[in-house]
């Protein structure tokens, strides 16, 4: 691509890239988290040349004096003028070398090297297993908070924000690998960036997993056929059940490496009760603010109407100090976190809830909030899978059909986890526990849905009057 080389580092980047372009390129960004805060600056801090087009920089971006997020930004030199130039330097264009497929093989081709040295910013490299090699190219969704391509029979994920420390995703890969995870991936390298900061993960390389699509299109092609009046098989979702259920274990499992458990006590159970109150009064307060579709209006009109039995619903209940555990556990589970072979599913990206402090996604909790976040995903499904113009009659199929998967789906997870103290062995305080966590997540869901996604807002406003409706 390059007839010479363009060695980028911190300076020549801050002198070709106008703030204002930097601000344009990140706002039209899906992983873009501060799309609708005033950016008070945005400049690069740290800079690494790879190779004669690629250089990797940590893009700083402050709303307040002390208040900023920093970004990792793999950068292409282009040669010659391309659509979605970021800038110019020297007068070539400038790319965000995630969205060319040139830009991932050559990341691809910087694990020929152990370390990669700049100025202020540093690559290291670390392989479990051989060298990646290069092949067929299939660049994924750019609906995502991170980035990721297919390179021959590797997943490659580029990790977007910066966080301090080795990525979640990694760390609970790396593990998993170790201990010979069934239904997850296996981990084959990973790229880091070392600078002031300490250190962070960029990318990481894993064992690409053949499949049929994601949990989230298997469901909401069976809510269409299920309203259409075609029956649809749920013995995928008792599979998914037992595929947690193994990844719970795993990830409980002991041994020397192990991330270990602790006990449930009653204050952790009531710090929940406390942060889901809190969340829930925060998101109450916004969207009395925020200004919705009208259908999503007359929702938000009854969520007001009943949010004094909501609240009251937000409750720790009674458990007996000891007879559950707390551990590691995937954290944002969903149907999009889930790929479908045809056979069985395999359970993916172990970040955490991105909305969430990285410390508190890496707290033990306990295995009751993975089951709630998927069984507020099959609602999700069942909402978001309806086909159009098929009006009440089609919602009513649609909700029976999320009854049925979801009895499946926890129905074959408890089945699977038997004695283990995943869950309180009273049913009565396993739903409550359950309960506590699915209205937590509902309201999580209503603050993203709010800042990101307003089309979608009343799929977690239903939710949380489905909740409330529903037995405590």
């Amino acid at each position: 691509m390059n007839a010479f080389e363009v060695r980028l580092d911190t300076q020549t980047l801050s002198k070709a890239v106008r703030q204002d372009e930097w601000v344009a390129f990140l706002r039209a960004q899906r992983w873009f988290s501060g799309k609708g805060r005033a950016i008070l600056s945005a400049s690069p801090q740290a800079c690494c040349s790879v190779d004669s087009a690629l250089s990797v920089a940590v893009l700083r971006v402050s709303y307040g004096p002390d208040d900023h997020e920093d970004y990792l930004l793999p950068l292409l030199v282009g040669t010659s003028e391309e659509l979605g130039a970021i800038a110019h330097v020297g007068g070539r264009p400038l790319l965000d070398a995630l969205s060319r497929e040139e830009g991932w093989r050559r990341l691809l081709e910087a694990f020929g090297r152990s370390r990669h040295v700049g100025p202020d910013l540093s690559l290291c490299v670390e392989l479990l297993g051989a060298a990646p090699r290069q092949g067929k190219f299939r660049l994924g969704s750019v609906d995502q908070t991170n980035s990721w391509s297919i390179v021959g029979e590797l997943f490659v994920k580029a990790y977007r924000r910066l966080q301090p420390g080795e990525n979640l995703d990694v760390e609970v890969c790396r593990f998993l690998t170790r201990r010979g995870g069934t239904h997850t991936p296996v981990l084959r390298g990973v790229l880091s960036v070392e600078g002031s900061f300490g250190e962070a993960t960029l990318l990481s390389l894993q064992e690409a997993i053949p499949n049929l699509g994601t949990g989230w299109t298997l469901a909401c092609e069976q809510v269409a056929q299920t309203v259409d009046g075609t029956e649809t098989d749920l013995a995928p979702w008792a599979l998914l059940g037992r595929a947690m259920a193994d990844l719970h274990r795993v990830l409980a499992s002991e041994g020397p490496d192990a991330i270990g458990t602790l006990p449930l006590h009653p204050p952790d159970l009531q710090a929940v009760a406390v942060a889901a109150m809190a969340l829930a009064r925060e998101v109450l307060t916004e969207l009395a603010s925020t200004e919705l579709p009208p259908a999503a209006s007359g929702l938000a009109q009854v969520l007001r109407l009943r949010t004094a039995g909501l609240l009251r619903r937000i409750k720790a209940p009674l458990i007996q100090d000891g007879t559950c555990h707390r551990q590691r556990i995937h954290g944002d589970i969903h149907l999009g976190q889930v790929l479908w072979d045809g056979s069985t599913f395999s359970i993916i990206d172990f970040e955490g809830e991105p909305g969430r402090a990285v410390e508190e996604r890496r707290r033990k909790q306990s295995p009751a909030k993975d089951l709630a976040g998927m069984l507020r995903s099959f609602d999700y499904a069942a909402r978001a899978g309806v086909p159009l113009g098929t009006g009440h009659a089609g919602e009513l199929l649609a909700h029976e059909w999320r009854n049925k998967a979801r009895k499946a789906f926890r129905t074959a997870y408890e089945d699977a986890i038997g004695a283990e103290p995943f869950l309180p062995s009273d049913l009565v305080l396993r739903n409550k526990l359950v309960n506590l966590f699915e209205l937590e997540k509902a309201f999580y869901e209503l603050k993203y849905e709010m800042r990101n996604r307003p089309d979608w807002v009343e799929i977690p406003m239903a939710g949380l009057l489905d909740l409330v409706g529903s037995p405590a």
